[in-house]
């Protein structure tokens, strides 16, 4: 298992790359790393709802830096980071916590220059809004879970707007969502303990979306990442472990692979034969 820590806090993997260090450690206070996303190279990069910033830690790197400062604008949390290496963007949810107590403010999509973290696109998301994740087509079209709104946006590429792909009760609490290499969309409820299927017509638009039968239960399903191995990996947050997920027909088949050393995985990501 590889792990990184702040503070305390922990994300994780499980594998061996012989490069890979077995943790990485956050040198900051009162991070909360909420999500984690990966290049081929094995760059890590996360984001903190604690600080706002974005961190990155380089290939075998023992610690993590800070990379992109806190949003001068809007919510200062950081909750999904995901790199989309084919179009050279890092897209990052901005949201406010205070969202679920009644206040808050709506959330906002950011990209970045992969390359540089140079600010490329700010997207508002509108009012009582909450971005959790994110998942990226080939065409580089970004795919935003609202964990608040039961739906899912898809943001164009060049667009500074976004559009509603699907929005449905059953995705009550949806958040970590990623796309299979069949083309369909993977999301989960972390509240409803639910996993399901998108199918994507090949305009873009939404097909049917079908709730999976599960072989056992997950608890508090968080961010999840299909690995180059057609694997989907999944975090759950209250059952404190990391589950592989395979498909047959419409029944996903769960096999817990990590577990215990932490108290709540929040995100996953997987990087040769290394999970984070």
């Amino acid at each position: 298992m590889r792990m990184i820590l702040a503070s305390g806090l922990l994300l994780a993997t499980f594998g061996g790359a012989a490069v890979a260090a077995d943790k990485v450690q956050i040198g900051d206070k009162g991070i909360f790393p909420e999500s984690l996303t990966s290049t081929a190279d094995g760059t890590l990069i996360v984001g903190s709802v604690g600080t706002g910033q974005i961190y990155k830690a380089a290939p075998g790197a023992t610690t993590a830096e800070s990379w992109i400062a806190p949003a001068t604008d809007g919510p200062a949390s950081v909750l999904g980071v995901y790199a989309d290496e084919k179009n050279g963007n890092l897209w990052a949810c901005y949201s406010d916590l205070a969202l679920f107590s009644g206040a808050g403010k709506g959330s906002i999509l950011r990209s970045y220059e992969l390359s540089s973290g140079a600010l490329k696109t700010t997207v508002p998301l509108g009012d009582g809004t909450f971005c959790n994740d994110i998942a990226t087509a080939a065409d580089g079209t970004a795919f935003i879970a609202d964990t608040a709104g039961s739906q899912v946006f898809k943001v164009a590429p060049g667009a500074s707007s976004a559009e509603v792909l699907v929005k449905d009760e059953a995705l009550a609490s949806v958040d970590g969502l990623s796309f299979a290499p069949d083309g369909a969309l993977y999301l989960n409820g972390v509240s409803t303990n639910k996993l399901f299927r998108l199918a994507m017509n090949a305009d873009g638009s939404a097909g049917a979306l079908t709730e999976l039968t599960l072989s056992q239960e997950i608890k508090g399903p968080d961010g999840m990442r299909f690995g180059d191995d057609g694997v989907l990996y999944l975090a759950e947050n209250a059952a404190g472990r990391v589950s592989a997920v395979t498909f047959d027909g419409d029944t996903a088949n769960i096999k817990v692979v990590a577990e215990g050393g932490w108290d709540m995985p929040v995100a996953v990501t997987k990087n040769g034969s290394t999970q984070w």
